[in-house]
Formats: C-alpha cells, sequence, structure tokens
C-alpha cells in the first residue's frame, strides 16, 4: 500500500510542531503522534487525490485513485489508477500483486516487473524542517461527511528551505539554481478523525514564480476505507 501521502504530511506538519511552541504546537505534537500509532495499525486502505499546476503556459490537472494493503497475507500488494491532462499520459494503471508490477498506459500493457525493494527511510527525516516553521494551528470541531474531525494546518518558509537545509541536500541551493527565489509559503493541512486519530484528509498548496510566471500547485487527498476489503482493477 502507498502510504507516501499521508506519511510525507504526518511528518512534516509534526516537525511544523516541533518548530513553534505554545499550545497549538504542544497539542498539535499530540495530535500526531496519535494518528502514526493508530495510522501503523491499519490492514489497508483506498484514497483518492487530485494534483494541478495551474497559471503557467499549461494547465496540468491528475486525479488519482488507489488502495491496498499494509499487514497480513497480502501486505504490500497495491494498485494506483491516474487519469491526467497535459502529461505524457491519458491514463495509468499500476497493479503490483505478490511482489511484481504490472503496468499500462493508455490501455497498452508495458509488462511486468519484479517490485524493488522499498525503503523503509522517511525522506523528510533527513531535512529539519522545524527551522523553517512560520505558523501551526489546531481547530476542533470540523465535520466532514458527518464526522468530526480536527483541522491541523501548518506553514512552511519554503523559500528558505529550498535555500538551505533542501539546497545543501540536493545541492539545488546554490546560485546556479537558487529556487529560494521562485517559491512561495507552503501550507500543509490535515484532517485527523475525533474518534480514530486516522488521517483522513490532506491538502497541500505552494505558489511558484518561473521567468513572470505565477504558477500554484495544489494537492489533495482522501482517504475512502479503511480495513476494509480492497478490489484491485484488472489490466488489459
Amino acid at each position: 500500500m502507498r502510504r507516501v501521502l499521508a506519511l510525507l504530511l504526518l511528518t512534516a506538519t509534526a516537525a511544523l510542531a516541533n518548530g513553534c511552541s505554545g499550545a497549538d504546537a504542544q497539542e498539535a505534537q499530540d495530535l500526531l503522534s496519535q494518528s502514526n500509532v493508530a495510522f501503523a495499525q491499519v490492514r489497508s486502505a483506498t484514497y483518492t487525490a487530485r494534483l494541478s499546476l495551474t497559471g503557467g503556459p499549461a494547465e496540468l490537472n491528475m486525479t488519482m485513485s488507489g488502495g491496498g494493503y499494509a499487514h497480513g497475507r497480502r501486505a504490500g500488494d497495491f494498485y494506483v489508477l491516474a487519469t491526467a491532462e497535459n502529461f505524457p499520459f491519458r491514463d495509468l494503471v499500476v497493479v503490483s500483486r505478490s511482489g511484481r508490477i504490472s503496468m499500462s498506459i493508455d490501455g497498452n500493457s508495458v509488462g511486468e516487473v519484479p517490485l524493488p525493494e522499498a525503503s523503509t527511510d522517511n525522506p523528510l527525516e533527513l531535512v529539519d524542517l522545524s527551522q523553517f516553521v512560520k505558523d501551526i494551528r489546531v481547530e476542533h470541531g470540523k465535520v466532514i461527511g458527518g464526522a468530526s474531525m480536527v483541522k491541523v494546518t501548518g506553514v512552511i518558509d519554503t523559500a528558505s528551505l529550498a535555500k538551505g537545509a533542501l539546497g545543501d541536500l540536493t545541492g539545488a541551493g546554490g546560485e546556479a539554481l537558487d529556487l529560494s527565489k521562485s517559491l512561495g509559503d507552503m501550507r500543509m493541512v490535515l484532517y485527523l478523525s475525533e474518534a480514530t486519530h486516522l488521517p483522513m484528509r490532506g491538502l497541500v498548496d505552494l505558489p511558484m514564480e518561473f521567468a513572470g510566471e505565477k504558477i500554484a500547485m495544489h494537492l489533495d487527498f482522501a482517504y475512502t476505507s479503511y480495513n476494509e476489503r480492497v478490489e484491485f482493477p484488472g489490466l488489459r
């Protein structure tokens, strides 16, 4: 199961909480710790996600759905369906079963390959995000789809992050490619279930500017089920 979206957001928002002081920051740390514990016990999950880039020469949009198993005899099996506009493909299907990946692009099979061994390392753990925190807020009493949720919002000074930690890590922070001048503040939001502490929804907004073009990146996702049977698509 691909848990990357929630894991990255949980880790990043936890780092935000560590970088702030005050009641909201401490509560955010507690809530995210609870959510990490709950998420580690999930056997299976399904999700939907949307990614968009607007304001540039061409707008890019992608919708995704998927799911898989984290525990049990089918642990590691997952699937991803993606539909895109202005990408090199229109439809992408990826299915992993029993350690092998099958893929099709626009209805054409591209074969089956062994699944590479996954790293358990979270890439965000390589970067100390706490020093780039600008704000974090916790709001209770949010009701979505009849369920009570807590909203955790964090803001990162992405320009300083790109010039500092990420620049050192990737070499992108040098004068030859200084992304700090092109990136605005990143806003991350997580909605956690008040009842189960599981992440239910999330989003990331990042404004950018390249060659005088203002671009907005938006990513949002929602978990549509936990610990239920996952129906896998067939490949043509």
